[in-house]
């Protein structure tokens, strides 16, 4: 499986990290997905990709990630309500800056991005476009894992 086209968003989502939280994350190595697969995931940021080429790319958390990423974040929420709305917002502008930094360092495309959104539910399902094959990669920190999982008809 060739995911060297894919190698910006997987850079993307290491930086991010490093950069918003200073995460040093372990990457494994990419797998394909099809979309029937049960999870863990809890919270998935969602967004599409359109342009020369395009794709969709989904960031996926437990919820007990986000809620260490708040409170490392020195993030404070006032009831449930809250802390769930603030989970989301966390997990929707992380999905937008992986993005916007990966396609970014896309040279020769011109791409844009959509409004990402969120889909909360322990073993979620995403119906992937059948654009490209989805190539996902398990990412760990110290704070727990997540994952980076893309579908891109890019070059």
């Amino acid at each position: 499986m060739d995911t060297n086209s894919l190698r910006p968003f997987f850079d993307a989502a290491g930086s991010v990290f490093a950069q918003m939280f200073g995460l040093e994350p372990e990457a494994s190595a990419p797998r394909a997905l099809d979309g029937a697969e049960s999870h863990d995931w809890e919270v998935s940021g969602l967004l599409g990709i359109a342009g020369s080429s395009q794709g969709v790319l989904a960031l996926r958390f437990t919820m007990a990630l986000v809620d260490r990423l708040l409170e490392a974040s020195g993030v404070e929420s006032r009831d449930e309500q809250d802390r769930l709305a603030t989970a989301s917002g966390l997990v929707a502008e992380m999905t937008n800056i992986v993005a916007g930094n990966a396609i970014g360092e896309i040279a020769g495309q011109n791409l844009e991005i959509s409004p990402p959104v969120v889909i909360k539910g322990k073993n979620h399902q995403i119906t992937w476009p059948k654009i490209a094959p989805v190539v996902a990669v398990d990412f760990k920190t110290s704070l727990g894992a997540f994952e980076l999982a893309v579908c891109y008809n890019g070059k």
